[in-house]
């Protein structure tokens, strides 16, 4: 299902993109929280963001309806994101706990479909802006550590890191999860003239190591077959942020970004 709705999302998109009537360059940067969703040893997010480059598309001259409210987006985005977990561990009636966290950089490619609606005050230029559609990430590089300690056990060690100081080459996050992912972006934000601001929400469909799922490991062990087959989820990427972009004034030939 999930890549059936992807796969219309692009169809419709590349419909509209055969007609475009202008072209729009921008930048944007963005800051946020970024967590791993639907894993029950996720506890609390990491810093997110993303910064990068995109051109928009306008209809102005189709033969469509709100050919001047309607407009492509393409991009690409250098994103940030990942998330802290933290699981309760009974070993031989040795309480500890396993702490991790993943720190990912990816590449990112939107491809969204806006709409934009004019204020209606006496100055021109003030929108309401509205942004859907998918985007795929790959990942570039990303930090992944996960240590046990016994805090119940005063004659355990207090922490033991599972990597040496020394071995920075089994940190890298891809080593251990999924390096693409597919997307849905949603955005909501207001824009005056060249000026944007836009809240955000960016989910990953694709589990980033389904096996490692919290929900699985426990039914597993419950039932005593490893070869068990689980169809609950794993942790997916999560990311809302708010973010801040500007319209270069290049080919200038939108209508929607206000009237003189």
């Amino acid at each position: 299902m999930k890549r059936i709705i992807l796969t219309i999302t692009l169809l419709l998109l590349v419909g509209f993109t055969a007609q475009a009537q202008w072209a729009r360059y921008g930048f944007r940067v963005g800051a946020g929280a970024s967590h791993i969703f639907d894993d029950i040893s996720s506890v609390s997010p990491v810093f997110g963001g993303a910064a990068g480059i995109f051109v928009d598309y306008g209809f102005e001259n189709a033969k469509i309806a709100w050919n001047t409210n309607l407009y492509l987006q393409f991009g690409v985005n250098f994103r940030r994101s990942g998330g802290n977990l933290q699981e309760l561990i009974n070993e031989d009636n040795n309480l500890t706990i396993r702490e991790s966290y993943y720190h990912n950089y990816y590449a990112q490619i939107p491809v969204l479909l806006g709409f934009k609606y004019e204020i209606p005050v006496r100055r021109a230029g003030h929108y309401v802006n509205f942004m859907v559609g998918p985007a795929f990430s790959a990942g570039l590089f990303g930090e992944y550590r996960n240590r046990q300690i016994s805090p119940y056990n005063p004659h355990a060690n207090s922490s033991n890191d599972n990597f040496a100081d020394e071995d920075y080459a089994a940190r890298k996050s891809f080593k251990y999860i999924r390096r693409f992912d597919a997307d849905v972006v949603v955005a909501l934000g207001y824009h005056y003239r060249q000026f944007m601001i836009d809240f955000i929400f960016d989910f990953g469909f694709v589990p980033i190591k389904p096996e490692d799922d919290a929900v699985r490991i426990i039914e597993r062990q419950v039932s005593n077959d490893e070869k068990m087959k689980v169809t609950v989820p794993g942790g997916n990427n999560l990311s809302y942020m708010l973010s801040f972009g500007y319209y270069i004034p290049i080919n200038e030939k939108a209508r929607y970004h206000g009237r003189r």
